[in-house]
């Protein structure tokens, strides 16, 4: 960063007046928004919001960064796995005002969740049009596992969604266009590029209260939103925090109560405990809850760090949403969105067909099929897809299903969402998940979220548990199978010269640093922001 822009940082710590807002600039022209497009996204008033949105949360965001570490103290200081495993509990009430509460009935436009655009960065402008074109029900305009938040990506990215809320982004021809369903940053990220009183503001809050503050009322008006995912909560406070938010920023903007709605994904092992609470806190606000696969897996992975037991094989040839721990997490999740009345989807086709033959695309298809009928004849209302040509398919499936009736299930133990399966580790299995880690980093380099390899887009989240179980593999010496070997980061450096000619040096030195590095990262896109990634 420049030295007037360090300079800017110190004069913004040290004033005292109530709003003081500093927008940094990029040392290198090539990083740096379009000054229009800027102006347009941060004018004085817009600032100002955000300026009060981080001030009034700023004490309740710095208890969950604290809640957060509490948490992983007491796992890592557990003398075995089943007792770290003991200290999960479930949390379905009591509540204040008993349990026969449901959420809050759902505006029309939301009563059919059968496909969204799944990964799309608003800073993909090409992309972003597709989607809101395709024929799905929504969009995830994603800001957080298919966005690489670069001060230029994240600028052009709110100039698109501000544009594409009003229907004036060009390219959008379709008559009835999906609905917008904007996922902001997880709490792990700040923006670092905009302070108020010199502190970085909360990506959640930026991403939330700049298209709040844009487009909130003129969807409002429209009937067409405001809706939200909301991703990686980790409890049912988070989920608090959450509505209080949304209670404040409706206040301040003179917006009729709760007419914000909001999807949880449900991405987070210790989440899964809290299901039932998480909806009842944003009761008045939820659009329902989203299971996923990769994040979520990730997630255990992460928390029990500690324990050798806690590492995962080939997730390739034993990790599937009919996996038992994943099985039991996703009937849980459509059983209690069943009974608040709730709506429940399931994760996203990651394939993307376009380049495939004509037998590849067989196999997706086929794959595509029978995932998503899978989910629809257990009670999930929809899915995601990332590839727009899916949409119809997966359409048809889950309306062939309507309507769902989602048989009461008894309550998993803990041990059923925390055992993962047994099996090989190969170096196959090591070889791909060091090619996604690889691509992923690099593609960040590159100011992209996403990647594509081997027909399937890969994001941060398959990033994750790539290099989880990487790092898990090299940690505990993990045997490769039909060898004499281990798992160990000499043999990550003989796989990496043999492709080191593909990748740029900082993506193989970051690649290496993640891998062996002995404190775990508990965020992979938190690791490459602290590294400068996009400052570069």
């Amino acid at each position: 960063m420049a030295a007037q822009d360090r300079l800017a940082r110190i004069r913004a710590h040290l004033q005292a007046i109530d709003v003081a807002v500093y927008v940094a600039s990029e040392a290198s022209p090539a990083a740096s928004p379009d000054p229009a497009k800027l102006a347009t996204v941060l004018p004085p008033a817009a600032q100002a919001f955000l300026a009060g949105l981080a001030n009034a949360f700023r004490v309740d965001v710095r208890a969950l960064h604290v809640a957060r570490l509490q948490r992983q103290l007491e796992l890592d200081l557990c003398s075995s796995l089943e007792e770290a495993h003991a200290t999960c509990v479930f949390r379905n009430g009591p509540y204040v005002d008993g349990d026969a509460w449901t959420i809050d009935p759902l505006p029309e436009v939301l009563h059919d969740r059968g496909v969204d655009i799944g990964d799309t960065s608003p800073a993909r402008t090409d992309e972003l049009v597709a989607a809101i074109n395709s024929g799905a029900q929504g969009v995830q305009v994603d800001m957080d596992d298919g966005h690489c938040p670069s001060w230029k990506n994240v600028i052009h990215g709110h100039w698109n969604l501000l544009h594409a809320a009003r229907g004036t982004l060009p390219g959008i021809t379709h008559s009835s266009p999906a609905l917008l369903l904007p996922r902001p940053r997880a709490w792990n990220m700040d923006e670092e590029h905009v302070l108020v009183h010199g502190h970085a503001v909360p990506g959640a809050l930026f991403d939330f209260g700049l298209h709040m503050f844009h487009s909130a009322a003129h969807l409002i008006a429209t009937g067409r939103g405001p809706f939200f995912y909301l991703p990686k909560l980790e409890s049912a406070a988070e989920a608090a925090l959450w509505a209080r938010v949304f209670a404040y920023t409706e206040a301040t903007l003179g917006l009729p109560v709760h007419s914000i709605k909001a999807i949880v994904l449900i991405e987070h092992i210790l989440a899964a405990f809290e299901m039932d609470a998480i909806l009842y806190e944003l009761r008045h606000y939820s659009a329902g809850l989203n299971c996923g696969m990769w994040d979520y897996t990730a997630s255990i992975l992460s928390k029990f760090r500690s324990f050798p037991a806690a590492s995962l094989p080939d997730r390739q040839a034993y990790v599937s949403m009919q996996t038992p721990f994943l099985a039991h997490y996703m009937r849980l999740l459509l059983a209690t969105c069943a009974r608040r009345r709730a709506p429940a989807t399931t994760g996203m086709v990651p394939f993307v067909l376009e380049h495939a033959t004509p037998a590849e695309a067989a196999v997706m298809l086929e794959k595509t099929r029978a995932a998503k009928s899978y989910e629809a004849n257990c009670g999930s209302h929809g899915a995601l897809v990332f590839d727009v040509s899916l949409v119809p398919i997966v359409q048809e499936i889950f309306a062939q299903k309507s309507p769902r009736v989602v048989e009461a299930v008894a309550t998993p133990t803990p041990r059923d969402l925390l055992t993962l399966p047994r099996g090989h580790v190969t170096m196959h299995s090591v070889d791909f998940n060091l090619r996604v880690v690889l691509a992923y980093i690099e593609a960040w380099g590159r100011q992209d979220g996403i990647v594509v390899l081997d027909h399937s887009v890969e994001d941060s989240a398959t990033a994750e548990i790539a290099r989880s179980q990487l790092w898990h593999w090299i940690k505990f010496e993990h045997p490769l199978q039909d060898t004499d070997c281990v798992v160990s980061i000499s043999l990550v450096h003989a796989l990496l010269a043999q492709i080191a000619h593909a990748y740029a040096p900082a993506t193989r030195r970051l690649t290496l640093h993640v891998l062996q590095v002995q404190r775990f990262p508990t965020f992979l896109t938190s690791f490459l922001q602290s590294q400068r990634l996009l400052w570069q």
